[in-house]
């Protein structure tokens, strides 16, 4: 459950920047490989008794870098998802992060 470990190290740097300041808002960007169920589970389990316990968590879905095998189009977009030129199957070539803190507010 590598949704655990991302969880730990997010909360921690977190904490850290806060320094000691309640968190009052906290946006979080997962990439494509992270279940959020499991992620929002940890995250709950994990800001317990931290200074991120009572913030309100905006959770977004980070996008990948694909490239077209068809015309050779970079975009961004999901797994799977098609070229938006030529409508044609890509592979991701840059996988987004596994878990980012994008924002958030003291």
């Amino acid at each position: 459950m590598h949704e655990a470990g991302l969880v730990r190290a997010a909360v921690a740097a977190l904490a850290d920047a806060a320094d000691g300041l309640q968190v009052r808002t906290v946006v979080l960007e997962i990439g494509s490989g992270v279940d959020l169920d499991t992620t929002a589970a940890a995250w709950q389990a994990a800001v317990t008794g931290t200074c991120l316990q009572d913030a309100q968590v905006e959770w977004r879905q980070a996008l990948d870098r694909l490239r077209c095998f068809t015309c050779g189009r970079e975009y961004d977009g999901a797994p799977l998802e098609t070229c938006p030129s030529c409508h044609h199957a890509g592979l991701v070539v840059a996988p987004a992060a596994g878990l980012t803190a994008l924002d958030w507010t003291t």
